[in-house]
């Protein structure tokens, strides 16, 4: 395929501060969509989270691959799920586990539903954010061994310093295992090894043909690294 290729993260790139998307960035898209380029979306949010931002922005975006959870969760343009990988159970314990030992707000993403033990400031802010309901259970850890699966991915949210820190050590002690990635300064995500926004992409060109070393990729953050060093045009 020798389509333009054009590829966007959401949070910092499309959506603004005030969590919009503006009617030049949407009339842009729209033309790009026009000309019958390849566009790909790809989010650190839920895949619920991100499908409602592209309903209520990009409408006209109905029939496009979907990059979600970092690269974790992937929708062909037909709506098919292509990719999806979760955290070890054991994984996702001892990360809980860690974030509450240093009092850090921690909540999973599991069958695509925001979770977490602890009805806070924290989690209201992400629902908000996120534009999705959340649900409380008793006791994360519990709640997961009780799953069949466990979950796509794990978030902690702390001060910048404080997740500095952690992120270091984090990094240090389950790298080998895990894809430890910062999202926003106040976010750090924690995956599969085998999951990254970079990954999916590399997924997706072999089923679709597409070139990405000639992509036009549109990132802002930690997360979205390793897709933007596929392509020779990088686009911040």
């Amino acid at each position: 395929m020798n389509k333009k290729v054009f590829v966007f993260d959401l949070d910092g790139t499309l959506l603004t501060s005030k969590e919009g998307i503006t009617s030049r960035t949407i009339n842009a898209i729209k033309t790009i969509h026009e000309k019958g380029y390849f566009i790909v979306i790809a989010s650190g949010r839920m895949y619920k989270s991100t499908k409602l931002v592209i309903e209520k922005y990009l409408p006209f975006l109905d029939k496009i691959p979907i990059i979600s959870y970092n690269g974790a969760y992937v929708v062909s343009h037909s709506g098919e799920v292509i990719f999806e990988s979760d955290i070890e159970k054991d994984d996702a314990i001892e990360i809980i586990r860690e974030a509450k030992n240093e009092n850090i707000h921690v909540q999973i993403y599991l069958n695509d539903e925001l979770i977490g033990d602890n009805d806070n400031e924290e989690i209201k802010q992400y629902s908000r954010h996120s534009g999705v309901d959340y649900k409380i259970a008793n006791n994360l850890e519990e709640y997961i061994l009780k799953s069949y699966n466990g979950p796509t991915k794990v978030l902690t949210v702390a001060k910048k310093e404080k997740l500095d820190i952690f992120q270091k050590k984090m990094i240090s002690k389950y790298e080998h295992k895990l894809n430890i990635v910062r999202s926003f300064n106040i976010y750090l995500d924690f995956l599969n090894k085998n999951s990254s926004k970079g990954i999916a992409l590399k997924k997706l060109s072999e089923i679709y043909n597409i070139d990405l070393k000639n992509a036009y990729i549109f990132g802002d953050s930690e997360n979205d690294i390793s897709m933007l060093s596929l392509s020779k045009i990088h686009m911040q």
